[in-house]
């Protein structure tokens, strides 16, 4: 039987200290970062990870300290991944030796990559960080301009109302709905986490955190419905492609609280086909 998360969180944070205890990471404990990625603390048994995820975070002085073997794929990429298996009294983690210069860099854009590394800064634990880094970054992700913020909902509005309108084989054909659902549902959670928090968990975590956000309470049972129709229910796949209309207009009603007169608010269609200048 696997670990519960905070089982798992546990053994993990006990796993990455005693790694700082040896080479090549003990004379670096002073300048180096340790976070517990995931589980993070809102993971439960039904979401929890089957492994744990650490980052490791090095500015470019103290990768010139490490051996050449790990310094130069630091230094030419910015990261490094390695798996460490379960063992009998310690548990599988993914350790993720990462460049605080890189994700600096990373955390000022407003892709999905940028947006799923801000909740994730902000949802981590420290586990060796005396220089605070982790604090530092955090309160940097949660400075996300209005225009960004804007361009990654007007992105994920769009990316709704088109997925939304290839949606109608759900009642019908489910197999050749997968991919409009996939679409609609996740640009819909992303939404209401962007909405609600200014930005957005991993593709894992999103149905549960999104699940208590203003959008994602108007949005459940429908998303309930969505997902039986791509199981074999024809009734309920029926009613989630009938109600999906509905479903954009009650997200329309939380955006409206920001983008009232936005065009691409008011006719996302019309927008899509405008020439870009």
């Amino acid at each position: 039987m696997s670990d519960g998360p905070d089982e798992l969180r546990g053994r993990a944070q006990e796993w990455g200290r005693a790694l700082l205890l040896q080479a090549p990471w003990e004379p670096l404990t002073e300048r180096l970062s340790l976070i517990l990625v995931s589980p993070s603390a809102q993971s439960s048994m039904d979401d929890a990870p089957p492994m744990a995820t650490l980052w490791m975070l090095l500015d470019r002085a103290a990768m010139g300290s490490l051996p050449d073997a790990l310094r130069r794929p630091l230094m030419e990429t910015g990261a490094t991944i390695e798996r460490h298996r379960a063992t009998v009294t310690t548990p599988e983690v993914e350790l993720a030796v990462r460049g605080v210069e890189a994700i600096q860099h990373q955390i000022e854009g407003t892709s999905r990559r940028d947006l799923e590394l801000r909740w994730i800064l902000a949802h981590a634990t420290p586990v060796a960080d005396r220089l605070r880094r982790l604090e530092t970054l955090a309160a940097q992700g949660r400075l996300l301009p209005p225009d960004g913020l804007e361009r990654a909902v007007r992105s994920l509005w769009l990316e709704a109302h088109a997925a939304s309108r290839a949606l109608w084989p759900i009642g019908v054909a489910p197999r050749h709905a997968l991919a409009p659902a996939g679409e609609l549902a996740g640009a819909l959670l992303r939404l209401a986490c962007l909405i609600d928090e200014g930005a957005y968990p991993p593709a894992d975590r999103l149905r549960s955190e999104a699940a208590e956000t203003r959008i994602g309470l108007r949005i459940g049972a429908w998303l309930n419905d969505l997902l039986a129709g791509l199981a074999g229910d024809d009734v309920a796949g029926r009613r989630s492609d009938t109600a999906s209309e509905q479903v954009l207009e009650e997200v329309r009603l939380v955006l409206r609280e920001r983008y009232a007169d936005r065009p691409w608010l008011q006719e996302p269609a019309v927008y899509e086909l405008r020439a870009r200048r």
